[in-house]
């Protein structure tokens, strides 16, 4: 569960999303994994400005 923060402060956090994670959950028990999820572990209040497709990577 290694998360690649580019840049974070107080108010913003910037991660590098690799390919064949979801930005957010999907539907079903086997989508649940995703960045906002891994993400919310460290910042609870963390919420998603912009998705990326799953195979798709980066900010």
């Amino acid at each position: 569960m290694n998360l690649d923060v580019v840049y974070s402060d107080a108010h913003l956090a910037v991660l590098n999303k690799p390919s064949g994670l979801l930005s957010v959950p999907g539907r079903g028990d086997d989508k649940q994994d995703c960045l906002i999820s891994r993400a919310q572990r460290i910042w609870p209040d963390a919420l998603t400005v912009h998705r990326l497709d799953m195979a798709t990577s980066g900010l």
